[in-house]
């Protein structure tokens, strides 16, 4: 995956996640836990990485900034 910026912020829910699978939002480098829910802030620069043999499976939820003012709902 390319180092990007999102438009909005994104819940993860790891599905299947191993050793060796990474997120990284700016400097912070994070494995995100299997069966939790995570808010993460992509409107950052931002990547994904497996560097495992086995597949990632995430479940991801944008999350849309409110029309009536400028906060994040």
């Amino acid at each position: 995956m390319s180092w990007h910026i999102d438009d909005t912020y994104r819940l993860h829910f790891p599905i299947k996640t191993q050793i060796g699978c990474f997120m990284i939002i700016d400097n912070e480098v994070k494995h995100l836990t299997q069966n939790m829910w995570w808010l993460t802030n992509t409107v950052k620069h931002h990547t994904a990485l497996n560097s495992s043999f086995d597949e990632r499976i995430h479940l991801m939820v944008c999350i849309l900034k409110d029309e009536n003012n400028s906060n994040w709902s």
